[in-house]
Parts: C-alpha cells; sequence; structure tokens
C-alpha cells in the first residue's frame, strides 16, 4: 500500500533540522490554534464545528486508539519524586490501564530521533479506505523484543486519566508530521537538552 508523500517518509536524519526550519512558521501557527482549543471551551467548539479534530473529554477516555497520536496537558503524579517531566505529552498510546495507559512521548526524543523512530514504525500502520494512516499496531512487548526500536525506551511513559489537565487533542494522520517537529515540549526541572541527552544514553545503552 503507497503511503502519500510526508516528512516522515521523505526525509533523511541529516535533513530532518532543515525541514523543521523550512516548516516553524507553519508549525507555530498551528500550535497557536490548537493549543487555545485545548485551554479555551468555546474556542474548542468553534474549532469543532469547522474541522475533523476529535477531543477526547474524560468522559470519553475509552475512545482513545491505541496507536493513535495525542496532545494534553498533563500534571505527573509524585512530580516532586521526578528528575523531570514534560506537562505537554505528545503521546501514541500503547495499553489501557485501570485508570490510565501506557505510551510513548515522542517529546523525550530529539527531533532527528523521532523522525527515525516514525520510520521505523511506519510498516506497523493501519490504514483507512483512502490509504491514509489511522494508527499504529504496536504493543510494548514487541517493542521490547526488537533491536531495531531502541528509541522507544526513554518514551515509555504511565498517565493517568486524573492528572490529566486539559481536553485531549488527536493528531490527525495529515499533521503527524508537524506535531513531531513542532518544539512544544515543557519538561519541568531540566533543559531539554539535559532530557535528550539522557534519551539517547538510554537509546545507545540498551
Amino acid at each position: 500500500m503507497t503511503i502519500k508523500p510526508s516528512i516522515l517518509t521523505t526525509l533523511s536524519e541529516q535533513k530532518a533540522e532543515l525541514a523543521y526550519q523550512t516548516n516553524s512558521r507553519e508549525s507555530y501557527k498551528w500550535l497557536m490554534k490548537k493549543i487555545g482549543t485545548l485551554r479555551n471551551p468555546t474556542a474548542a467548539s468553534a474549532v469543532m464545528s469547522k474541522e475533523t479534530h476529535r477531543y477526547v473529554r474524560p468522559s470519553d477516555r475509552q475512545k482513545f486508539l491505541m496507536g493513535g497520536l495525542y496532545f494534553f496537558v498533563y500534571d505527573p503524579k509524585g512530580k516532586a519524586e521526578l528528575p523531570y517531566y514534560d506537562r505537554f505529552p505528545l503521546v501514541i498510546p500503547l495499553k489501557r490501564t485501570s485508570d490510565g495507559f501506557i505510551g510513548l512521548n515522542l517529546h523525550y526524543l530529539p527531533i532527528r530521533y523521532r523522525i527515525i523512530f516514525l520510520q521505523k514504525l511506519l510498516p506497523f500502520a493501519i490504514y483507512n479506505d483512502e490509504d491514509e494512516i489511522k494508527r499504529l499496531r504496536i504493543t510494548y512487548p514487541m517493542l521490547d523484543a526488537s533491536s531495531k526500536l531502541k528509541e522507544f525506551r526513554p518514551c515509555i511513559k504511565q498517565y493517568l486519566y486524573s492528572h490529566v489537565k486539559s481536553r485531549i487533542l488527536s493528531i490527525e494522520h495529515n499533521e503527524w508530521d508537524i506535531a513531531t517537529f513542532l518544539p512544544i515540549h515543557q519538561f519541568k526541572k531540566a533543559k531539554p537538552q539535559e532530557v535528550w541527552q539522557d534519551s539517547v544514553n538510554e537509546i545507545r545503552n540498551s
């Protein structure tokens, strides 16, 4: 099945940073619009009437698609004990738990590593009738067993529904590229470069 051209499927590692710079203005505008809808219920209703985004309310949390891509504001439990954390995760859910889910927060990877990782995951994509990516068919055991998918290790996190502090924005297939490049991580207690260096070390040592 043919994958439509996209940043994720055409970029080499060397071109990733240049492409990010080229798309930064478009990405920034997209970010401002979507972040506003997460914080403003009135704005969210207006956007929902004009676009195809689905905002998953806490009462609708079972509608999460495992293997989809989501943004939300998060305030982790036990944050005082954490070395650092991301307040605005970009997550691919893998497995439901009784009070939340386990997922991959792509923000824990430097941008170049995100591109490489998502390229590796594309063979596990499930498509809709228009040959557009609907979600990824991936599980923790599958990732853990693969020597080629080590990038997942620093990304695996557990999330509690009770600590999600916003509506949840479902990223549509044609926006995965932009979402991946956006520098909208909100790391607390550490600088992004420190977080990413820890992640790279974990990948190399795994």
